[in-house]
């Protein structure tokens, strides 16, 4: 299995966690179809943890995957 990196991401609204992980869910779906990521890599990907930042008054979604997969994920989620 390829090296793991992690990304966070700030959610004001706790609506918006919904979307992006289904952003995330479907993301990696495409990419399991396309054989770019193994039933194994799919399954530990999946996994995303989330913590508050009390600072910032905000959830943090913690998302993991190989680096090549994580800035394919914020191309297609900011643009």
């Amino acid at each position: 299995m390829k090296s793991s990196k992690i990304i966070t991401i700030g959610i004001k609204e706790l609506a918006h966690q919904k979307v992006i992980l289904a952003a995330w869910y479907n993301f990696l779906k495409e990419n399991f179809d396309a054989k770019k990521v193994t039933a194994e890599e799919f399954t530990l990907y999946l996994q995303a943890h989330v913590m508050y930042d009390l600072d910032k008054d905000q959830v943090e979604l913690m998302l993991s995957g190989t680096e090549s997969l994580l800035e394919d994920f914020k191309k297609s989620i900011f643009g």
